[in-house]
């Protein structure tokens, strides 16, 4: 299975909850559907009208803050922080 490329991991969870993808999120939101996808991955710049627009008409129920928080994917960042261990 392909893993996703979407930064987003809870924009990645709420469309697999809502069974949505990526062209049925840029429709709703008047983007094509390629463009939509280099900004979900961080390859392009997302703006703050494009993440209300999404989060407004695509998932209303979610807070905009926990949908576009950021997977932390670096490894160095994923290690748990422990005291006098620099």
């Amino acid at each position: 299975m392909k893993k996703s490329s979407i930064l987003y991991e809870n924009i990645r969870i709420e469309m697999a909850r809502k069974d949505k993808t990526i062209l049925d999120i840029a429709k709703t939101v008047n983007m094509n559907r390629d463009t939509l996808s280099k900004k979900l991955s961080g390859r392009s710049k997302l703006n703050l009208n494009e993440t209300f627009a999404i989060q407004q008409t695509c998932f209303p129920d979610i807070d905009i803050r926990m949908l576009f928080k950021e997977s932390c994917t670096n490894s160095y960042y994923s290690q748990p922080i422990v005291a006098g261990s620099q």
